[in-house]
């Protein structure tokens, strides 16, 4: 069974790659899946096949995108124990769970063998495997591997589709907790733009005038606000609030102003403090059928024990 989605590209997307025009469109799947899709074929424009991910659009084209289900659509993988997930809150049209670092949210194409958040959601509610995407059931907004905290699990569509509106509208506040490399400013706003990294494909870049000008790409505008919550000897801790959801935002953001994330491979250097990047989605607060939510959960014991190190270091 194929999932079709059709569409009418807008004039204004005109000169825009087709794998990255079907990315801004469904921001939950990668630039690699896409690109995938278009050489096997699922991909037309005005009812002819597209052969290259660099088709280019001329704007008004009738677009008709096909999605295969994954192999054994909504069975789990076989796995041992709780994987380190948690359930922090329990409503009857959605969870909130804890997500630790090292995990996978789902896995990057449909046939891959890692153990996902995924797998844990289906092995403990079968229920999940006809709610949102059929590649990612129950996932209506994802974390990277290495970053630990709250989720917001839809448990029916009408909920995944409610979820889904307030992520978009950014009516979701999300706030979260890093360690940074050096001293930021007390307080401030991060609005560099927002792209894939024209040479380093499995990286995003922050887009400036200069860059803007060498590469000719503009970015999706993103926005990061900040406040310092503790000083140490090199070292911050902060509370991140970002407005817009970009793919790594808090980590180009960081890294874009010289203060990058301790123990972020990809935008900073490696930390014999902590094995992964320093962040942390603390707390989630909204809005759901006119009743307001807040769920908070405490930095997790690596990135404590990051803390208390810097800490009696600076004393």
């Amino acid at each position: 069974m194929l999932f079709i989605h059709t569409f009418t590209v807008d004039a204004s997307e005109a000169n825009a790659r087709i794998d990255l025009f079907l990315v801004k469109k469904f921001p939950a799947y990668s630039r690699t899946y896409f690109q995938k899709l278009v050489f096997e074929g699922h991909v037309k424009a005005n009812g002819i096949t597209i052969q290259k991910p660099s088709f280019v659009l001329k704007g008004a084209e009738e677009l008709s995108l096909h999605i295969p289900p994954p192999p054994q659509l909504g069975v789990p993988k076989e796995f041992e124990g709780d994987l380190g997930v948690r359930i922090v809150f329990e409503h009857p049209q959605f969870f909130i769970i804890y997500k630790p670092a090292g995990l996978m949210v789902h896995a990057p194409l449909p046939e891959a063998n890692a153990i996902t958040l995924v797998d844990w959601l289906l092995k403990k509610f079968q229920e999940l495997a006809a709610v949102g995407m059929p590649d990612r059931p129950g996932i209506v907004h994802r974390l990277d591997k290495d970053t630990s905290g709250l989720m917001v699990i839809p448990r029916n569509n009408f909920a995944h589709t409610r979820f889904g509106e307030l992520f978009k509208s950014r009516y979701m506040q999300k706030t979260y907790v890093a360690v940074v490399k050096g001293q930021p400013k007390d307080e401030g706003i991060i609005s560099y733009p927002i792209a894939r990294h024209p040479t380093m494909k499995n990286r995003m870049t922050h887009i400036d005038a200069a860059m803007a000008a060498k590469w000719r790409i503009t970015g999706r505008a993103s926005t990061t606000y900040y406040r310092v919550m503790e000083r140490f000897n090199d070292a911050a801790l902060v509370e991140v609030k970002p407005v817009t959801g970009r793919t790594h935002q808090i980590r180009v953001h960081f890294a874009a102003i010289g203060h990058p994330l301790l123990g972020d491979t990809v935008y900073g250097v490696t930390s014999k403090l902590i094995s992964r990047q320093a962040l942390h989605a603390a707390s989630l607060a909204f809005a759901f059928e006119n009743e307001a939510f807040s769920v908070h959960e405490p930095i997790p014991a690596d990135m404590q024990a990051l803390v208390e190190t810097l800490r009696n270091r600076s004393n």
